[in-house]
């Protein structure tokens, strides 16, 4: 504080430090003020580049499963024409591509369903047992102490006439003319993947871990596209490994040779002729599609589609997120 005389004499005081004080705490405010604002605009920007990203990799992943998965059939086609040119055996049970959009990368896994092993076909012949044996004998050996097989039916079969009882996990009779329902109906109902994320880095290990196998499809391996493993997996279930075995041998010294053919030539038990006739086929129609859309600082984007076609013709979609 400052005190000077006046003119009439008088004592006048100034309270400039007062004034500087004021100044000093609205500057503090201001600067309080911006930065939390300059916070909050980073905050909500970045969130709209996160949403931005997530409806990308949303957007791009509905696109594709639009616009390739019901014409999965006429891409195996054409694949298996230029595999055919060069003459390697059994083609491929899934094609895989990867497509960048703007920040986004979709890994793209198209899979021939039936082509596949059909878990639930083998465990209608042979119960879990048979369904765990194949299981070690076809995946990956690191990944046979993860097989937690879980089926939703408890089913006794006779291999003879393929009379089944069963009834749905909980109790409920199905009764003689009701249709027993899949055994397995998901990836969790057959391996522990929380122990396989926890093994490979992530569940996206599921898309290369199961390129022989199947829970879906017809429930008919194509023999066409099917490979050698998975027809004496599938034919082993019926007859001897030796005879499956021999089998295969006789259907790869002529690869044209119609089904129906070839097991009225190697078996000579007509109910087991029946029973594989039922368990193979010669054409796909049932295919499923794993992507994966990442980006990088961005949690993936992971789904997994089947779709599958009944009797009658008609289209169901299976999907999971991971």
């Amino acid at each position: 504080m400052r005190c000077e005389l006046g003119y009439n004499g008088r004592r006048c005081c100034r309270r400039g430090g007062y004034i500087l004080l004021m100044v000093l705490a609205v500057a503090v405010l201001l600067t309080t003020v911006l930065a939390r604002l300059a916070k909050t605009s980073l905050k909500q920007g970045l969130a709209a580049a996160d949403a931005q990203v997530r409806l990308q990799q949303r957007w791009g992943s509905e696109s594709l499963q639009q616009a390739v998965l019901p014409r999965a059939g006429k891409v195996f086609k054409e694949f298996d024409e230029q595999w055919r040119l060069q003459d390697q055996g059994a083609p491929p049970t899934t094609i895989r591509d990867a497509i960048t959009l703007g920040r986004v990368t979709f890994d793209v896994v198209l899979g021939d369903e039936d082509a596949k092993l059909n878990l639930n076909a083998v465990y209608r012949l042979g119960g879990e047992r048979r369904t765990q044996a194949v299981l070690q004998k076809l995946v990956r050996p690191e990944l046979t102490s993860m097989i937690r097989l879980a089926p939703a039916v408890d089913q006794q079969t006779t291999r003879g006439n393929e009379r089944t009882v069963g009834a749905v996990a909980g109790g409920e009779d199905l009764g003689d003319d009701a249709p027993l329902p899949d055994a397995f109906r998901s990836w969790g109902e057959v391996f522990d993947v929380s122990q396989i994320s926890a093994a490979f880095g992530n569940d996206a290990a599921l898309a290369n871990l199961t390129t022989g196998i199947t829970c879906w499809g017809s429930g008919q391996s194509n023999l066409r596209r099917a490979s050698d493993e998975i027809i004496q997996a599938m034919v082993a279930s019926v007859v001897s490994e030796a005879q499956a075995s021999r089998l295969v041998a006789r259907y790869r010294e002529n690869p044209t040779m119609s089904a129906q053919i070839l097991f009225q030539n190697q078996v000579s038990d007509e109910t087991q002729r029946a029973q594989l006739s039922r368990m193979f086929s010669e054409t796909s129609h049932n295919h499923s599609m794993w992507i994966d859309a990442s980006a990088t600082g961005r949690r993936s984007l992971r789904r997994f589609i089947v779709m599958q076609r009944d009797d009658s013709g008609m289209t169901r979609y299976h999907q999971f997120k991971y």
